[in-house]
């Protein structure tokens, strides 16, 4: 007899077939990464405000960054399904649960939803949510096998707070954005990679950490972010902001650590980082000066 508890355990367990048809379609959709992403938005235009944005900001930059990121999850596993056929027969496309078609349909529609919402505020918010759709569709689509994946991710991470930025009517600090987005694109890019380093190399994909070699990929990614530590010091005083951009720079720099985790444990780097990183945008966009929402 299945225990109550295991049975609920195992909802949340891709590979098993509890929850069914409308598991895999939120598994489909990598609904954490999206959630993580859209809740940052939100906070974003809130931490430049100091105060709660409008319900009119709040519900715009939800309908136009969480679709997007629903679509990207979608189109990735579109895109991914002869290597998920071989390597991840549980995933809810190969095994025939959500059709290839209705998937890409998917992604059209939550594209579409993205940019109809970012056209509605103005062509300069249109503008940055292209640049943030065109990121992620992109590198499902073939770029997160090369080196220049990285550039996907770097847009990516642009397109986030300048997106808040721009929907409010500010963009105090927006150019200081994009170097240290780079340093940190970077360092979650080789972390993204480096658990899969062996099978890409045999696949044929070159990743960035395929390309630098796993001991190389630790050096530049604690680099970076130590970089990025530097920057976010140097550029303070002439942002005006206040020590939060020193709390800030602290969990760019702990980052840095996370090379030095054991390789038995090379999964664990991209989450942590990951979480490290998005506390590290909280505390930087609050210690910009506020602007008028």
């Amino acid at each position: 007899m299945t225990r109550p508890n295991r049975s609920w355990w195992r909802v949340l367990d891709e590979r098993s077939d509890a929850g069914g048809r409308a598991k895999s379609w939120l598994f489909l959709t990598h609904p954490g990464p999206s959630l993580l992403v859209t809740v940052l938005l939100v906070a974003a235009a809130g931490l430049l405000t100091r105060q709660l944005p409008p319900a009119r900001i709040a519900i715009g930059l939800t309908l136009m960054m969480l679709p997007a990121q629903l679509a990207i999850g979608a189109l990735n596993d579109w895109a991914d399904v002869e290597l998920d056929r071989a390597a991840k027969p549980f995933k809810p496309i190969p095994r025939g649960i959500v059709p290839r078609r209705a998937a890409l349909a998917f992604a059209l529609a939550g594209f579409a939803v993205s940019l109809a919402t970012a056209a509605w505020f103005g062509p300069r918010v249109l503008g940055v949510d292209v640049l943030a759709v065109l990121a992620g569709a992109s590198y499902d689509l073939g770029l997160k096998r090369t080196p220049a994946a990285l550039l996907a991710y770097w847009a990516g991470f642009v397109a986030v707070p300048l997106l808040a930025m721009v929907t409010i009517g500010n963009t105090h600090g927006a150019l200081e954005v994009i170097p240290l987005a780079g340093l940190v694109a970077l360092a979650l890019e080789i972390a993204n990679g480096l658990p899969d380093v062996e099978g890409d190399r045999r696949g044929g994909s070159r990743t960035l950490p395929v390309a630098l070699g796993v001991a190389r990929s630790r050096w530049v990614m604690g680099l970076a972010l130590t970089a990025g530590a530097v920057y976010v010091v140097a550029n303070r005083g002439r942002l005006g902001q206040s020590n939060l951009a020193l709390v800030a720079a602290g969990l760019i720099g702990a980052g840095a650590v996370v090379p030095l985790l054991p390789r038995g444990a090379p999964r664990i780097a991209f989450p942590l980082l990951a979480l490290l990183e998005a506390a590290a945008t909280v505390s930087w966009l609050a210690a910009l000066p506020p602007a008028s929402a």
